[in-house]
C-alpha cells in the first residue's frame, strides 16, 4: 500500500460525521438481531447482536474521545493515546463476538437439545446488553483514565512502531474470525454477508492502522471508508429479508381473504 501514507488535508469534520452514520448503522443492525433472538431464541444469535451493540458503544467513546473536535484533547479525560486504543479495542472486540457467534451456532447445529430456548428470557438479553455496555465502557476508561498503563502508539498524530505490533494483533483476531465463520458450515446468508464485511473489516485496520502512517492521511480516510462500508452490509441484509417476509404475510393473508370469501360463498349456494 504505497500510497496510504500520503498526507491529505485535515478534516475534523470528517469523523463525527462519518462516526454518526457508523453509530446509527450499528445500533439498527443490533436492534434487528436482538428481535431476530427474540423470535429464534438462539444463543448465537445473542452474540452477534451484542457485537453489533458493543461496536455501537465503543464508537461513541472513540468520537467523544477523539482530539479536537469537542475539546482540544478531547472529552472523558483523554489522554494523547486515548482515541488510538479506543480504535484497537473496538477493532478486536468486535471479531471476538463473531468467533462466539461462529462457535455458538456450529454447537447449536450439532447437538440442539444441548441448548434449551426455554432457559433465554428477556431477563437474559437485558443482562447480555447490560455486561456489553459494561465491557465497552471498561475498555473506553482504560484507554481514557487508564492510559499511561498501556503502550505509546501516537507520537502527536503519527503512529509509534508499537502501533505495527498491536494492529497485526487486532488483524490476526479478523482473520480468526473469518476462519472461524468459514468453518461453521453450513453457512446461512447471514454468514455469506458476515465473510464479506470481516474482508471489508480487515481492509478497514490494514489502511487505517497497519500500512499508513497516522491521522489524515489517506489510509486514514479510506480505511475509515471501507469500515462504513462494511458495516453497512448486514443492515442491508436484514432488511432485504425483513420486506421479503413482509411481502410474504401479505400474499397469505390475502390468500386467506380469498379462501375465506370461497367458503362464504358455497355457504351461500
Amino acid at each position: 500500500m504505497p500510497f496510504a501514507k500520503v498526507q491529505l488535508a485535515q478534516l475534523p469534520s470528517f469523523v463525527p460525521i462519518y462516526e454518526s452514520a457508523l453509530i446509527l448503522n450499528d445500533l439498527i443492525t443490533a436492534a434487528l438481531l436482538f428481535g431476530q433472538f427474540a423470535i429464534t431464541r438462539s444463543r448465537a444469535m445473542l452474540a452477534l447482536a451484542s457485537g453489533y451493540l458493543f461496536t455501537a458503544a465503543t464508537a461513541v467513546g472513540h468520537l467523544l474521545s477523539f482530539p479536537g473536535l469537542f475539546a482540544s484533547g478531547g472529552l472523558l479525560g483523554a489522554g494523547p493515546q486515548s482515541t488510538a486504543w479506543i480504535y484497537m479495542f473496538w477493532h478486536t472486540g468486535f471479531p471476538l463476538f463473531v468467533i462466539a457467534y461462529a462457535v455458538l451456532k456450529s454447537r447449536e447445529e450439532r447437538e440442539p437439545g444441548r441448548f434449551p430456548v426455554h432457559t433465554l428470557t428477556r431477563q437474559t438479553a437485558l443482562a447480555t446488553v447490560g455486561a456489553v455496555l459494561g465491557a465497552s465502557i471498561a475498555c473506553v476508561l482504560l484507554a481514557t483514565v487508564g492510559d499511561h498503563l498501556l503502550p505509546t502508539i501516537m507520537a502527536a498524530n503519527r503512529y509509534t512502531r508499537t502501533m505495527g505490533i498491536v494492529a497485526g494483533g487486532t488483524w490476526c483476531f479478523c482473520v480468526a474470525a473469518l476462519v472461524a465463520l468459514w468453518r461453521s458450515r453450513p453457512h446461512l446468508t447471514l454468514d455469506v454477508w458476515l465473510m464479506v464485511v470481516l474482508c471489508v473489516w480487515i481492509c478497514d485496520v490494514a489502511l487505517s492502522a497497519v500500512f499508513n502512517g497516522g491521522r489524515y492521511d489517506l489510509g486514514f480516510y479510506a480505511g475509515r471508508m471501507f469500515g462504513l462500508l462494511g458495516a453497512s452490509f448486514v443492515l442491508l441484509l436484514l432488511l432485504i429479508e425483513n420486506t421479503v417476509l413482509h411481502s410474504r404475510l401479505a400474499a397469505a393473508r390475502a390468500e386467506l381473504k380469498r379462501l375465506a370469501a370461497g367458503h362464504v360463498g358455497d355457504g351461500e349456494r
